[in-house]
């Protein structure tokens, strides 16, 4: 399965014409008081390193995404439209070609700079055409190990987003730390590489995905390593190896855990 690709065009584009055009889906859903919200992973990033900006609470039948850089849906502003339909994303003019926009609406940004650092805004669109926003804020700071370590020393690390998920939800296994002479990864499940267990192998070289014999068809690998799961069953818990090659051939691996619960309350129709 390979990431969702960006159109060769840039530019404001009205994405509510856009949508309107894809088949409307009608969706029965719950009232809910939870309100979109922006969560950034880290709090705070050190230059070069990148940051995600999580997504919480978006509702069911969201048919697109609209990232602005911000705390207004200014057209200017715009970095990208994500349309859940096509999976596929819409520069806009303030697209940097760092930012990766995923199907939860989260928004990846790679080797954030100084200049990154600022509120950002997300607009979501539902099939029934109601608008919902949220910011969040990306603190960015200047890492003194620039000055005085040239090799840096941090381990390949994997952090799962959110750390734990509701049955049916999506988590995303985030890459931290990953050297820049990366040529391919090859995520498993468990804790060792067995070949058996591979889910899928991603190579920077042909930008191409490869599925193993446990991927699930749910599993989304993208160019920086990171890898969503999207639909999650009580039985996708447990852990998962990321192993990386370099174009020396060397390799690294890290290892994340996935937990996954079950939704602790039930739907009671009642006859009034």
């Amino acid at each position: 399965m390979e990431p969702p690709s960006a159109s060769p065009h840039r530019g404001h584009v009205s994405w509510q014409g856009i949508l309107l055009a894809v088949s409307p889906l009608t969706f029965w859903n719950l009232p809910t008081t939870a309100q979109l919200a922006i969560e950034s992973v880290p709090f705070t990033a050190a230059e070069g390193t990148d940051v995600l900006l999580l997504a919480h609470n978006v509702s069911e039948n969201v048919k697109g995404y609209t990232w602005y850089k911000g705390e207004r849906g200014i057209d200017s502003h715009q970095i990208a439209i994500y349309l859940t339909a096509t999976q596929g994303i819409i520069p806009g003019p303030a697209y940097s070609g760092r930012e990766m926009v995923y199907p939860n609406g989260s928004l990846l940004f790679q080797r954030v700079t100084l200049e990154d650092t600022g509120f950002y805004t997300l607009q979501t669109l539902s099939s029934d055409l109601q608008a919902e926003k949220a910011s969040g804020h990306i603190c960015v700071y200047l890492s003194l190990l620039t000055f005085w370590s040239p090799h840096p020393t941090a381990q390949l690390t994997i952090e799962p987003v959110p750390s734990d998920v509701a049955e049916g939800r999506d988590v995303l296994l985030l890459v931290h730390n990953e050297s820049g002479n990366t040529v391919g990864y090859h995520w498993y499940r468990g804790q060792v590489t067995d070949r058996s267990r591979l889910i899928v192998s991603y190579s920077n070289i042909t930008h191409s995905a490869t599925h193993g014999p446990a991927f699930s068809g749910r599993e989304i690998v993208y160019p920086n390593g990171s890898l969503l799961f999207v639909n999650l069953t009580k039985e996708d818990t447990g852990f998962y190896t990321l192993q990386t090659t370099g174009d020396n051939f060397d390799t690294e691996a890290a290892t994340g855990e996935i937990r996954v619960y079950g939704e602790s309350w039930n739907l009671h129709v009642q006859s009034q």
